[in-house]
């Protein structure tokens, strides 16, 4: 198995790009951008007039909003941080507006993953990708992380009700009742695979739903891709892992057999 050798408090931090709460949302292991959720530490960053309104949108940013956010990754920078995440799937959209004016890479949205899951799938099959805002996300923020036209055919997307626990414990900070949100997230899964059989891959769109996604998983038999698995794939490049020792090295000394059909090969 691979590991990390130093501690987790030696390792280079990750940034994490917040945003702009009177009184954050309570977030509990899982949560994409809290510390305790990896074997390596995350420094948060809250961006400047990064409200809700301002980031779940259909629109596209303006250069000057988008700076708001070159500024909080620089902050991150200065602080030692080798990359930057964020805490909302919607910044998807300013994916290459970001990564081209900073020095360090930055992985905006669980979007990302798209490209990768259609790949690995039949293309006959689709992916379901549960949503905050069904209605808001759309083409922009798709094609901001490579996303093509022709890519988004294979997507079915479901978004949470505006009175369901997801969207009234991030608009008005209702109580945070984990098993009320794991019973809107399955149930929007089940639904999702119920209604398109032909689904064989969700993506979680949203920094909140990862600690819910075993449950998914456990109830519909899919691979979940979230935000935490985007997270531990791009972190694990920005710093390799330790490979176990090889305990058998010297039987790898041994000039090894091959027949005429494999020396056939030009080279």
């Amino acid at each position: 198995m691979s590991f990390y050798s130093e501690s987790k408090d030696e390792l280079p931090p990750l940034g994490a790009l917040t945003l702009d709460y009177t009184d954050d949302i309570h977030r509990p292991p899982g949560d994409v951008i809290m510390s305790i959720s990896y074997d390596f530490p995350v420094i948060q960053q809250q961006v400047t007039n990064a409200t809700l309104v301002n980031v779940v949108k259909s629109e596209q940013f303006d250069d000057d909003y988008i700076n708001c956010y070159v500024e909080a990754c620089n902050k991150l920078e200065d602080k030692g941080c080798i990359g930057i995440v964020t805490s909302c799937g919607f910044l998807a959209q300013i994916q290459d507006k970001i990564a081209s004016r900073i020095n360090i890479p930055i992985a905006t949205s669980s979007l990302l993953q798209i490209p990768y899951v259609l790949a690995t799938t039949s293309s006959k099959n689709m992916i379901g990708v549960l949503t905050f805002d069904s209605k808001t996300l759309n083409k922009n923020h798709f094609n901001g992380v490579g996303v093509t036209d022709e890519m988004i055919k294979r997507i079915v997307v479901v978004g949470c009700k505006p009175n369901n626990p997801l969207q009234r414990i991030i608009k008005f900070g209702d109580p945070y009742i984990a098993k009320d949100l794991e019973e809107e997230l399955v149930q929007m899964a089940v639904d999702l695979v119920k209604e398109n059989p032909n689904v064989k891959s969700i993506v979680l769109e949203c920094t909140n739903m990862p600690p819910y996604s075993k449950a998914i998983q456990e109830r519909v038999g899919l691979p979940v891709y979230d935000g935490i698995t985007m997270v531990n794939w791009f972190y694990s490049g920005l710093k390799c892992k330790t490979l176990p020792k090889d305990e058998n090295f010297e039987a790898g000394y041994r000039k090894r057999v091959r027949s005429d059909k494999e020396l056939t090969y030009n080279t």
